[in-house]
Formats: C-alpha cells, structure tokens, sequence
C-alpha cells in the first residue's frame, strides 16, 4: 500500500521503519555516510510503499528554495528488478505535480541511476560532482 504523508502525521512505528530501511540501504549496502536524519525530513512529504510492517520503497518530497527536489530514492533487495522503482517515480512525480504543481523539479542523481531519471524525462545540467562520497549529476524536470 503507498502512503504519502507530511512528517507530523507519521507515526512512531513508520517513522523508526523509515529510518531503518534508509540505514539498511544507504548505510549498510551503499557505506554512504552522511547526516540522517536532517532536517529536511520535518519538510518533507514522505512517500513509502509497505508490505506488512516493513517499507519496501520510499521516497521524500520538499521544497527547497525556488525548486521541488526529493531524495533518499531506495528500493530494498528484495523487490530490485521488478519496477517497483520506476512505479515510484511514477508516485513521486504525481504527488509533486499534486502538491507543487508547475514547480522546477531539480535533483542531485547518483550519476549510476541517472539513464533511470532519463528515461522518465530528466535532463543532465552539471558535469560529475562528489556528495557524500559518491559521484552524483544534477538533473531538472519539468511538469
């Protein structure tokens, strides 16, 4: 089941599972350090797909400055490779255009996945750059 929620409205148990999944996954798999939680996470809109207890996809929304960006993209190991990410594209872009309509979209894409943004109608505007640890590629879309 998706859900799209501000962060006042999550509750205690998916807001611990959020951040589990977010650890599981940038942490463990991907060995990123960085700040998390921040606060961008009281800003956001947090979209998340559950199955029983535990996320599976997951997402978070927010306006920073004259733009929308979202981040902290994942899918866990076990639904890799059956279009659960795409389908969350599809959500995050539908509940931007809900909630921010004809706001500049702007990311900062790992650079590995950027052929996945592609593909949905994002556009390359930087050269390479280092966030993190990781090279990552600043990417636009517009509605």
């Amino acid at each position: 089941m998706w859900k799209t929620k501000q962060f006042s409205e999550l509750t205690l148990e998916e807001l611990f599972e959020i951040y589990r999944v977010r650890s599981e996954v940038f942490v463990e798999e991907q060995h990123i350090v960085y700040a998390d939680p921040d606060e961008n996470d009281k800003k956001a809109l947090h979209i998340f797909e559950t199955y029983g207890r535990n996320i599976t996809a997951y997402a978070r929304i927010f306006k920073d400055y004259d733009h929308i960006t979202f981040g902290r993209v994942l899918t866990t190991k076990k639904i890799r490779g059956t279009g659960k990410g795409k389908e969350l594209l599809e959500k995050i872009l539908n509940v931007i255009n809900q909630y921010f309509p004809n706001t500049r979209i702007e990311i900062d894409a790992q650079a590995y996945v950027v052929g996945y943004y592609e593909k949905s109608g994002f556009k390359v505007t930087s050269e390479p750059f280092i966030e993190s640890g990781i090279n990552h590629i600043k990417m636009e879309y517009h509605m």
